[in-house]
Order: C-alpha cells, then sequence, then structure tokens
C-alpha cells in the first residue's frame, strides 16, 4: 500500500516531501491510516482535529485518541472544539453542512496561521462511490457526478485509490488501533443509507459495479471538458461581467440550442437551479424575480440581471456640511460660487441656505414623493422610476440625500426643484457622486 500511496503523490503532483502539510484526523480508520502513511513515508505534518460536540463523551474520547496518537508519532496536534448546534441554528443548516463549514474554516485559518502548504483529508474510493449516489439523488448535475477530486485549491486527498476495506487490512497488519464514529450506522443520514442499503443493492446485481462505474465517471469526465470548451466560447458571448453584477443577454440565450445546460452552468455558481422556470420568464413578461440563498436575477427587458442580495434596506447615514462618505457609495460636498447650473447627472448644485444639516443618506420607501426639478407639483418616486425605466435592481440600488423628512437628491437622477440654486441663492452647495 506505500508503494501505491507514493506512486499516485507522484503521478498526480499532489503534494512533495519539502510541503508542510496539515492531516484533518477525526481518530476514524481513513484518517490514522493516512496518519501512518504519512509518518512511515517521511512527509512533514501537523494533526488538526475537530470536536464538534455531538456525540457526548463519544466526541471527547475521539480527542483523547487524537491526542495520544500524535504523542506515540511525536507529532504537534492542533484541537478545536465547536458549538456544532449553536451554529447549525443560527444559520439555519443542518448539523453536516454546519461541521462542514466549521473544519473547513478553520483548516484554512490554521493553514494561514502556521504556513502550511496543504489541507490533507483522508477520502477514499468508497466515499468517493457514496458522493456520486448522493450527487445523484438530490441532483446536482454532470459536475456533481464526476467523482471527488484529489485536488482542489489547497485541499488535497491522497487517499482516492484506495477502498475502505483496503485501509482497514492496512491498518490490521500494523496492528494499528482507530475509533468507530457510532453515527457511521445510523441509516437516517443519506450518506450511510446508500452505504449500507443501496450499495450492497447493486453489488447483488452486479459484484464489478465499481470498476463499472469507474470507468463511467472517467468517460463522464472527458465528455464534460469537450462541454466547457464549448461552454467558455459561447459564455463569452452571452455573459458580461459589469458593476451590477452578472448580465445574461436574453435574445442570445434563447437563439442557441440546448440553451438550458447552459444556462444551468452559468448560473448554478449562484445557487439558482430554477432554469426552466427562468426559461419560460425569458419568454414571456419581463420584471420577473428569482432568488438563492445569496443572490436574485431579474428577468429584464433585454437581459437577466445576477446580482448579491445586500442588506442595506435600514440604511441611515448622518452626513454633516463638509463629510464625504466612500461606503456605500462614493459621495464628497462642497462649497462654491459657481451660480450658473450644469447639468450633470452625478453632480447636484443646491441652495445651501435651504437645507437643514445634517443631512441624511438613505434608501427609498413606498411612499415617497419629491418635487422632480423643473415640475410644478409632486410626483411619487415609484412613478418616476417606472417613467425612467428604472428596473428591479436600479430601484434597489438607488439612493436618496434628504434634508429632514425631504427628499433634496435622487443621487445620479434628478434634484427637487425646491433646492434648486436661483437668481436669489446666496451660497451654492455642490453634492457629487463620483
Amino acid at each position: 500500500m506505500k508503494d501505491s500511496f507514493l506512486k499516485n503523490i507522484k503521478d498526480l503532483d499532489l503534494f512533495s516531501k519539502g510541503d508542510k502539510l496539515i492531516l484533518a484526523i477525526s481518530g476514524g480508520a481513513d484518517s490514522v491510516a493516512l496518519a501512518c502513511l504519512l509518518k512511515d513515508t517521511g512527509y512533514n505534518f501537523v494533526l488538526a482535529h475537530c470536536n464538534f460536540k455531538l456525540r457526548a463523551n463519544e466526541s471527547d474520547n475521539d480527542e483523547v485518541f487524537v491526542k495520544n496518537l500524535a504523542e506515540k508519532m511525536e507529532l504537534e496536534c492542533y484541537v478545536k472544539s465547536f458549538n456544532t448546534e449553536s451554529y447549525s441554528k443560527k444559520n439555519k443548516i443542518s448539523l453536516q453542512m454546519a461541521a462542514r463549514e466549521l473544519r473547513y474554516c478553520w483548516f484554512e485559518e490554521l493553514r494561514k496561521e502556521i504556513d502550511a502548504k496543504y489541507v490533507l483529508v483522508a477520502h477514499h474510493k468508497d466515499d468517493d462511490l457514496e458522493t456520486f449516489f448522493i450527487n445523484l439523488i438530490r441532483g446536482s448535475g454532470i459536475k456533481g457526478l464526476l467523482g471527488i477530486k484529489s485536488k482542489r485549491d489547497k485541499i488535497v486527498r491522497p487517499l482516492l485509490i484506495f477502498s475502505r476495506k483496503q485501509i482497514e487490512n492496512y491498518l490490521f497488519i500494523k496492528k494499528q488501533k482507530f475509533r468507530n464514529d457510532s453515527s457511521n450506522s445510523d441509516v437516517k443520514y443519506l450518506r450511510n443509507n446508500i452505504r449500507h442499503h443501496l450499495i450492497p443493492l447493486i453489488k447483488d446485481m452486479n459484484p464489478s459495479f465499481e470498476n463499472t462505474l469507474s470507468r463511467e465517471v472517467d468517460f463522464l469526465n472527458e465528455i464534460y471538458n469537450v462541454f466547457m470548451t464549448n461552454f467558455k466560447n459561447i459564455k463569452e458571448e452571452l455573459v458580461e461581467m459589469t458593476e451590477k453584477g452578472c448580465e445574461i443577454d436574453k435574445s442570445k440565450l434563447l437563439s442557441i440550442q440546448n440553451n438550458k445546460i447552459f444556462l444551468r452552468e452559468i448560473i448554478t455558481p449562484f445557487g439558482f437551479s430554477q432554469c426552466d422556470k427562468i426559461l419560460e420568464s425569458c419568454r414571456s413578461i419581463s420584471g420577473k424575480l428569482f432568488f438563492s440563498h445569496t443572490h436574485k436575477l431579474l428577468v429584464d427587458r433585454k437581459k437577466l440581471i445576477i446580482t448579491e442580495i445586500k442588506k442595506e434596506k435600514n440604511l441611515f447615514i448622518e452626513l454633516e456640511e463638509f463629510d464625504n462618505l466612500s461606503y456605500p457609495i462614493s459621495l464628497r460636498f462642497r462649497d462654491s460660487n459657481q451660480k450658473q447650473f450644469m447639468k450633470q447627472k452625478n453632480m447636484a448644485f443646491l441652495d445651501k441656505e435651504k437645507l437643514i444639516f445634517p443631512l441624511t443618506l438613505r434608501k427609498w420607501k413606498q411612499g415617497d414623493f419629491f418635487y422632480p426639478l423643473g415640475m410644478n407639483g409632486k410626483k411619487r418616486l415609484s412613478d418616476f422610476f417606472i417613467d425612467n425605466k428604472f428596473t428591479q435592481f436600479d430601484k434597489e440600488e438607488c439612493y436618496l440625500l434628504c434634508s429632514g423628512e425631504d427628499i433634496v437628491w435622487i443621487i445620479g437622477h434628478r434634484i427637487d426643484d425646491r433646492f434648486k440654486i436661483s437668481d436669489h441663492t446666496k451660497k451654492v452647495y455642490i453634492a457629487e457622486l463620483f
């Protein structure tokens, strides 16, 4: 097993003898076997153990086992405890997802802190097989069926060529003990259900199905590589990254064959999965909004616009006379002797004596109105947005400069007639968006 281990590292260029490595160790057979292999082959590594506090004394006993193993192997060992249940409830995610996020976040922090090159995790061939079925059942697209990668960014998995049985046999020969996680037998978890029920059933029908599946996954990878070459060319025609976010040309999208496949590849990184409904909206009325956990997608007149969801609804910033602002927008203010109005969208020429300081910056809300420059009466902002063909995103990105309760400037668009400069203006005050 040691020779195959070294050959795999060399063939895939996973890491080298000079690299400082972190081994994520649970105390289970796979991570203990990886620790033994790394030690026996002379690599420079430390251990990192997470105690998720989910299995009472069992979790603490795992921690004790890992510390004892580190002492026996003369290895440096880092241990971190987490309140996983609290994190899960706070972020409204499953315990498994919470543990995963906490684990990988800490591994990356530790990697930077101790200047290690890679984090090693002990996923093996059986994990890869189980993950294939999990993604197939949940629906992940082709990408989720391509198998676990041996190396992705700073995470390396050097045991993917070995089965669980090979790993346990290796430890048996070495007479090396390991910990058994009792939750691995609980079939309420999808992975365990697949491991204990689905895979044995398939093996009964086809004893060599693991090799068959491995060949098919390799073929899928080849197909995916061909698709990605074509996709990159089409993406250049369809997608433009702007200050707003990701914009997709609607007419070009609808004109290409198999557009659902290409749309899915574009929007999946933003957390969207509603390809059919989005395409249906493209062919009908504009203005439809779709949401993922992190982004929103607007089906606009000519484009699909994807932007990050921002939490700024209750934004309220006070601005003294000569305060400058750099966030959430860049504004600067100054007095001026210039009494001639310049028609520039990014500048507002205001009668200073009509302003009440501090001014305020806020987002618009339903019921807002102002007196548009050049008009005698007042107008609701919602009507102004319609008349000026604001998209949903334009409205959400719209900021107001206010004096007391009155809107002074719809920033970047129109000032209020009540605050304009006139022949009677004594002091000119300029607000500039830059």
